[in-house]
């Protein structure tokens, strides 16, 4: 990672002119002091609402006032304040890694400010547009948004000049070439020391200058730079800047060799990032805790931030979110088209029926008075037909999209298992362990051949169904698909260090459908390592009474507070959370669960404490010879 993180000040100076040069969390506290004495009504409330906004080093803050920048200027119908909410709620969910969202957000900006013919605000949202693409590797994409912001600015102007050249020197260091880059942010400086009324944008170019003459071996130049920025971000109170040069600048003293020191930068950083919701940075001081730890050979505690590392990284750049970025902006182009073209279709339609009205008027009594014959003859006839045939259909792609969700959502869990396999094997590459590489090769041959027989399986129940899902009761031998589950879910498990067991005392049979029953409970597991600290357990457990079989999902994880339990209970507030390692799940799960205990005629409970754990109870009946033969 580079300085793309820095951006976000040099876009603030784009949209508000010199009204606003850079983020100043003081001057938001004290700006929120005089909007809290304003009434409701007052249009100074607005102007408050976007410097608020502006300055806010909170990305969670950022986004609560721009939300309210937002509600009252549609209240209004100001498009320029508008505008100003969008650009605010854009680049907060940017600094809080939802770049999906982010888009969206900048794209209803640039519209607004299209319609308003706002040159700035044009500006603005390309340059927002940049930096997103910037911080997920697109610099091709990043740089083209960066030259249409420039066709809206003046030339002349010294501030937006230097902003101009930041980004293109941070650009080219992304590039790696870093002369280009020192070049840049040189001149960028240069602009600034002249202006003398920026220090946000001295600080930021110094750490920039010294992250180029890091990789370029000049430590001693760079640790001095880094420093100077630091200090001045600090008194500005600007937390974000703080926790990316902190992390710098323990990665130069790792360098260096003084690991003592670089661990304390790298926590301070962690600290604050966590502290502000930063999971860029929290990924990147994962990967540099990791390294000083390996340094240090303690390397249980570098393999667990290396692991934190894997998943951040996954979740934050990958193929996916720039693929749904490239949806979102091919949508909105041709939305701009489809626009224009209806609203050439329009006026053509017009002049057209104002010329031909007479003509055709007589031509529609006439057919008109046929059609309605027609129409009401086969109207019942007609609707019942399309009637059936859309309940079939939907039925039918109902039961599809649910299929491919339950395989996407069953098959996540074992894949992402694979990612603490391979740490391993660099590991023991590393320390040249041939014995534990055996073990490991032996490993993935069965999480191989278990991943493999947990798709044919998926695929083949995919097969049987037509509209609806196949529900058929057998003889289910619990023991074997409780164990079955571990031995699939345990690479897992290993990866977040949580002990995974399983514990039947006797033989147990269900009556009950063996594909629907695994996923229930896979599913329950799943959500249970999601939700469960490093160190922690998993299990399951099962008894049984004259009926049914009680099985016990259970965990030492996050619990849940009473009132989401009450939610839970009416098959509410199941929408998708983030997981103790920060995974991110699709809502999917518990909403099967419940279904298909339904649909196996028995029943589910859930007890669960904060920060004790869950405990998930499911009933399903059990097998036994008069059952079978009757339904034989």
């Amino acid at each position: 990672m580079t300085s793309s993180y820095l951006k976000y000040f040099a876009f603030l100076l784009i949209l508000f002119g010199i009204e606003s040069n850079a983020q100043n969390q003081f001057q938001a506290d004290s700006l929120i002091e005089v909007y809290n004495k304003l009434p409701e009504g007052d249009t100074a409330r607005f102007n408050l609402l976007k410097e608020i906004a502006n300055n806010q080093n909170d990305p969670r803050q950022k986004l609560k006032f721009a939300s309210k920048l937002i509600e009252e200027a549609k209240k209004v119908k100001s498009l320029r304040y508008l505008h100003h909410g969008y650009v605010n709620e854009g680049q907060a969910y940017r600094l809080m890694g939802d770049f999906n969202v982010a888009i969206y957000s900048l794209f209803k900006a640039l519209a607004i400010a299209e319609e308003d013919q706002y040159d700035k605000g044009i500006a603005a949202a390309n340059t927002a547009l940049a930096d997103v693409h910037s911080i997920v590797g697109n610099h091709t994409n990043s740089i083209l948004y960066y030259k249409e912001a420039m066709k809206w600015l003046t030339k002349s102007d010294s501030t937006l000049l230097a902003i101009i050249l930041l980004n293109m020197g941070d650009e080219y260091y992304l590039s790696s070439m870093y002369d280009s880059a020192l070049v840049s942010f040189q001149s960028s400086l240069a602009i600034y020391e002249n202006l003398g009324n920026d220090a946000s944008g001295l600080a930021y170019n110094l750490g920039n200058i010294g992250l180029v003459q890091a990789e370029l071996g000049n430590l001693e130049e760079a640790e001095f730079n880094i420093k100077a920025a630091i200090g001045s971000l600090e008194t500005l109170g600007d937390h974000y800047g703080s926790a990316i040069f902190l992390s710098y600048l323990a990665e130069i003293y790792g360098k260096k060799g003084y690991l003592k020191q670089a661990k304390v930068l790298a926590d301070s950083s962690m600290s604050i990032s966590q502290r502000y919701g930063l999971k860029a940075e929290i990924r990147d001081n994962s990967r540099r805790l990791a390294d000083i730890y390996a340094m240090s050979s303690d390397y249980e505690t570098a393999y667990r931030y290396h692991q934190q590392y894997v998943q951040l990284k996954d979740s934050i750049s990958n193929d996916e979110i720039l693929s749904q970025m490239e949806n979102l902006e091919s949508a909105f182009e041709l939305a701009k088209k489809q626009s224009e073209v209806d609203l050439l279709t329009a006026e053509q339609e017009y002049q057209s029926t104002v010329i031909n009205a007479t003509i055709i008027i007589s031509i529609i009594l006439v057919i008109l008075a046929i059609v309605i014959l027609m129409y009401y003859r086969n109207k019942a006839r007609t609707n019942a037909v399309l009637e059936l045939q859309k309940q079939k259909l939907e039925e039918l792609n109902q039961t599809k999209d649910k299929f491919f969700s339950i395989i996407s959502h069953d098959l996540r869990g074992p894949i992402n298992s694979f990612h603490g396999i391979s740490s391993l094997i660099k590991f023991f590459v590393e320390a040249k362990d041939m014995d534990q590489l055996l073990e490991v090769a032996d490993d993935i041959d069965q999480s191989v051949d278990r991943l493999n027989n947990l798709l044919n399986n998926l695929l083949s129940w995919a097969m049987k169904q037509q509209g609806q899902f196949p529900n058929v009761p057998e003889k289910v031998n619990l023991n074997e698909l409780a164990q079955e589950l571990v031995e699939t879910l345990d690479n897992m498990a290993q990866g977040k260090n949580i002990e995974l067991s399983a514990r039947i005392d006797e033989q147990i049979f269900l009556w009950a459908d063996k594909n629907t029953t695994m996923t229930i409970l896979r599913n329950l597991v799943n959500n249970a390592l999601k939700f469960t600290m490093p160190g922690g357990k998993v299990g399951i457990a099962a008894t049984r009474d004259k009926k049914n079989a009680i099985i016990k999902i259970y965990d030492t994880g996050l619990g849940m507070p009473a009132d989401k339990l009450v939610l839970l209970g009416k098959l509410q507030d199941l929408s998708s959370t983030y997981g103790t390692g920060g995974e991110r799940g699709l809502g999917l799960g518990l909403q099967l669960v419940y279904e298909f205990v339904e649909m196996n005629n028995g029943k589910i409970e859930v007890d669960s404490v904060e920060k004790i754990g869950t405990t998930f109870t499911v009933y399903l009946p059990l097998f036994d010879e008069v059952t079978e033969q009757v339904t034989a």
